[in-house]
């Protein structure tokens, strides 16, 4: 027998929802087709790792078929671009005027002018890049430490992230790196982490910069795991505190992007277990 999870539902319900939003989206043929075929690909093998794990005792096809839904939200992000004009254009001049008028000057422009040393431009970097270390860990802790509580957490982390990839469809937002022109977007150097968040952002599209979803699902993982996992909770602190300076360093985001990444977290916690207890889970 085959049991389709509140996660797998969660998933499946985000790919109809977007699918259709991309169907309306106006984006050329050959860009419409690569689009729906990738998604096809993930939903065939999200459907794989559900039905080999019925069949396979296998701890890693387990893993693989309880946090599917994370990794490939993960790629879900990017495609936001192909489909978020259909209410808006990009909104970048009003957090502009928004960060000038709350701060009195552009942050995401002056922060890494006023502290380009490479000691702590490398700080950033790795600030920065840490969400997909704290990700991985978070996937790890829960699948073999916190058996019991595995399936709620899982779900909530894949809610938390489709719920920041769904708000990107109707409100877009560039972000200074790709709003700005030189010299304004240009970024310090430091001395290796820069290299790999520069390949990183050349991989990234022009949207998804508010609220800042960075620091959203770094800090609701902090929440989830404050009383479950101490010792990673302690460790992770100031890696997320170096992230949330990081997004508005490296250009990721405006300042307003940050804050309202970290005031979107109750709410985002709380529309995940709302869809918790409201989610079916079905058996075939």
């Amino acid at each position: 027998m085959i049991q389709l999870k509140k996660i797998d539902i969660l998933f499946f319900s985000y790919v109809f929802l977007t699918s259709i939003l991309l169907f309306f989206s106006g984006n050329e043929f050959n860009k419409f087709l690569e689009l729906f075929l990738t998604r096809g690909i993930l939903l065939s093998l999200g459907i794989c790792f559900i039905y080999l794990d019925t069949k396979v005792k296998n701890n890693f096809i387990n893993l693989l078929r309880n946090c599917y839904p994370i990794v490939f939200s993960m790629l879900f992000y990017t495609e936001t671009v192909f489909y978020n004009k259909l209410l808006f254009n990009n909104l970048d001049s009003y957090l502009v005027d928004l960060d000038n008028l709350i701060f009195g000057f552009q942050p995401s422009v002056e922060f890494s002018n006023y502290f380009a040393n490479p000691v702590f431009s490398e700080l950033m970097y790795v600030g920065y890049f840490s969400l997909y270390i704290i990700i991985i860990a978070f996937v790890f802790i829960t699948y073999f430490k916190l058996k019991k509580e595995r399936e709620i957490l899982f779900f909530k982390l894949a809610a938390a992230m489709l719920l920041f990839y769904l708000f990107f469809c109707f409100f877009p937002a560039a972000g200074p790196q790709f709003y700005f022109e030189s010299p304004e977007k240009a970024l310090p150097t430091a001395f290796v982490f820069d290299k790999i968040m520069h390949f990183i952002q050349q991989l990234e599209q022009p949207t998804g910069a508010f609220p800042s979803s960075h620091i959203g699902i770094s800090l609701i993982i902090l929440v989830l795991m404050r009383k479950r996992a101490t010792t990673f909770f302690k460790i992770a602190i100031p890696f997320v505190i170096l992230l949330i300076l990081s997004t508005v360093f490296i250009k990721a985001h405006y300042a307003i992007d940050a804050i309202a990444g970290i005031l979107s977290v109750p709410i985002v916690l709380y529309l995940g277990n709302i869809l918790y207890h409201k989610m079916p889970s079905f058996k075939l």
